[in-house]
């Protein structure tokens, strides 16, 4: 449980770093943008903290 609520609030202080910088460049859309990046973190650390990542993709290798 202290990994996630370690990742959450990373993934939070990013947003909201991240709405720190998008706002000069956005500026009305900064919140959807930061509220999206949050999402998509939150997202991908549930997907890590659950062992559910998604399978490499790519070229596979010869026996």
């Amino acid at each position: 449980m202290g990994k996630a609520a370690g990742a959450v609030v990373a993934v939070f202080m990013v947003g909201s770093g991240a709405m720190t910088l998008l706002s000069t460049v956005l500026g009305a859309y900064a919140e959807a943008a930061a509220l999206g990046l949050i999402g998509l973190g939150l997202f991908a650390t549930s997907s890590a903290l659950a062992g559910k990542l998604p399978a490499p993709t790519g070229v596979a290798k010869e026996a």
